[in-house]
């Protein structure tokens, strides 16, 4: 994973090859959309309360997902589509 300040409130991250899991069911379908984001690098708000959790934009809407450096996994926990 790379992590760098773009902003003091946000981070450039970008997870290449890291598996991506949804924890719920219903959010399956935004699996591919996060895996291309994450890929590629996409700015990253952190969570205060919670380290590894991030709030990031995407296409379609927003997402709050859990990176696991040592499994290398990021967990989709939930989105919020566009308006």
């Amino acid at each position: 994973m790379s992590i760098a300040a773009i902003q003091p409130d946000t981070m450039w991250l970008r997870t290449p090859h890291y598996e991506i899991a949804s924890l719920n069911m219903k959010l399956a379908g935004r699996v591919p959309e996060v895996k291309r984001a994450l890929e590629s690098g996409l700015p990253a708000y952190a969570d205060q309360n919670r380290a590894n959790f991030y709030d990031v934009e995407l296409p379609s809407g927003w997402a709050y997902i859990h990176v696991r450096d040592d499994n290398r996994t990021v967990y989709l926990i939930a989105f919020s589509p566009s308006n």
